[in-house]
């Protein structure tokens, strides 16, 4: 560093224009430069904003289907717990999912599916409408839930051996 002597402070001085006034650099930006950065902000947030929507409805979808598929995985482990079978009854107009006592036809689970969910699916539809999970994990019939909204579908499977699928 160098000494204050030797640093020269007439050469710092802040120029002056033909006039004589003094001039400072101008330091910002103009309203134009600050309006067109803004436009390409705009114009990249809203080129990329249909992409994050369907990438939020892809997963709010496949979550939507992982939740299914435990639920048919719950039946299973409350069938065996209980030793006696229990009702899993899908509701489309609803969009829920019911587990019940097939003895007493207790409600012992409900979960919901549609708009006023945290899934807001529009498509929930089940082939059977119901089905009986037994306590060794089969079941009376092979069921096929479908989930998804007007873009995108998935299928939950569960067979009569009690094997549940996840199917694109």
């Amino acid at each position: 560093m160098l000494p204050l002597r030797q640093i020269d402070f007439k050469a710092m001085r802040i120029p002056r224009c033909e006039a004589g006034c003094w001039h400072r650099s101008r330091t910002g930006f103009s309203i134009i430069e600050a309006v067109m950065v803004l436009l390409v902000v705009a114009t990249v947030v809203g080129a990329l904003t249909p992409s994050v929507i369907r990438q939020i409805t892809h997963a709010r979808i496949n979550r939507a289907a992982n939740v299914i598929a435990a639920d048919f995985f719950l039946a299973q482990s409350l069938a065996g717990r209980q030793h006696q079978p229990v009702n899993v009854v899908f509701s489309p107009g609803a969009k829920t999912t019911t587990i019940s006592d097939a003895g007493s036809g207790t409600a012992l689970y409900t979960r919901r599916f549609g708009p006023e969910s945290e899934f807001k699916l529009t498509t929930f539809t089940a082939t059977p409408a119901s089905v009986q999970v037994l306590p060794n994990g089969m079941t009376n019939a092979s069921v096929i839930v479908s989930i998804g909204d007007a873009s995108y579908q998935k299928q939950i499977r569960i067979t009569r051996a009690g094997q549940i699928r996840i199917i694109d």
